[in-house]
């Protein structure tokens, strides 16, 4: 199964179709499945793919628009085979949102096999962020500034889900009005929803430039060593101040390095990690749900089951019948 994107321009200076093309077997992607082209430049795509044995898709993004992609339900696992992320696989689980722009990347995609993913993306191409952003572009961070000028580096950043993000994402799939008026009420809610995750990710990437600590080769394997400690024992995880002097690095440096190496913050790595490892722990069978909780150190059966249904989008119980558990 195939997705890829790619934006053509018949002329320069014109913002460009964006061709967003899925193929798929019978059975795959949900109903709501839809894209609508809202303007030059910009396209809004609604979709998901059903919980089935294998969802696995190859994509290949050529000339890449700017994508604002928003996981509503379940997870995908991408796995990157070039670019700045080569080698690496990246779970965005329910609730994930960020703004990526990935030109001439190609990879696979995986959703959860037992929650399927629903999803909703908006993509833009760099000419028609350009048109809104270009008159203070001087004082835009270079990362963000060459994006937006449709640069060869890649680009990545992961937002926070927020209550009125919802609210937008919801008058999205869920807009009141009549075919004449639609496009009009979705162009307005998409628009203001990419105007939020761009001043998010501004003010982020401004906080990072003003005193990033600089990060040095021993520091990086420092890093992966902290990790390793890190989730060798889901049980008694150690404390920053503690996974900090085990591998020699101040607690500034491990905070910033952590999450440069590893795209998340320590404790959201761990957080992700050991709910991971019981998935696998369900999926292997012979353990029940209280089991896999106490193996991972949760206490609380109840906050356990609150925190898988939040990134997988089943609680344990329903993840396990799944599999023929009983």
């Amino acid at each position: 199964m195939k997705y890829r994107i790619n934006i053509h321009k018949e002329q320069a200076g014109c913002n460009g179709e964006i061709t967003l093309s899925v193929e798929s077997r019978d059975g795959v992607l949900a109903p709501e499945t839809r894209q609508a082209a809202l303007r030059p430049g910009l396209l809004l795509n609604v979709s998901g793919v059903l919980p089935i044995e294998e969802a696995k898709f190859q994509f290949e993004i050529e000339n890449a628009p700017v994508q604002f992609g928003f996981i509503l339900s379940g997870a995908n696992r991408f796995c990157y085979y070039d670019g700045m992320l080569k080698n690496q696989k990246r779970l965005h689980p329910s609730g994930s949102n960020g703004i990526y722009y990935f030109p001439h990347t190609s990879g696979s995609i995986e959703s959860d096999r037992h929650a399927g993913v629903s999803l909703v993306s908006i993509l833009a191409t760099p000419d028609f962020l350009d048109e809104y952003l270009q008159e203070p572009s001087k004082t835009l961070p270079r990362s963000f500034a060459a994006m937006i000028k449709g640069g060869k580096e890649q680009f990545h950043w992961n937002g926070t889900m927020r209550a009125p993000k919802k609210s937008l994402l919801s008058q999205i799939l869920f807009q009141p009005y009549a075919r004449q008026t639609a496009r009009l009420f979705l162009e307005s809610r998409v628009l203001e929803l990419v105007a939020m995750q761009v001043e998010e990710c501004l003010g982020s990437l401004e906080k990072k430039r003003k005193a990033p600590p600089r990060i040095y080769k021993a520091d990086i394997e420092r890093i992966r060593e902290a990790r390793h400690l890190l989730v060798r024992d889901y049980d008694s995880p150690p404390g920053l101040s503690a996974l900090a002097r085990a591998v020699g690095l101040n607690e500034k440096k491990l905070k910033y390095g952590f999450k440069q190496v590893y795209g998340q913050p320590v404790f959201e790595y761990f957080r992700d990690s050991r709910l991971e490892h019981a998935r696998e722990l369900l999926v292997s069978g012979g353990v029940t749900v209280s089991e896999v909780a106490y193996q991972i150190g949760y206490q609380s059966l109840s906050h356990f089951s609150r925190a898988f249904r939040e990134r997988y989008g089943l609680n344990p119980k329903e993840y396990s019948h799944l599999r023929g558990m009983t």
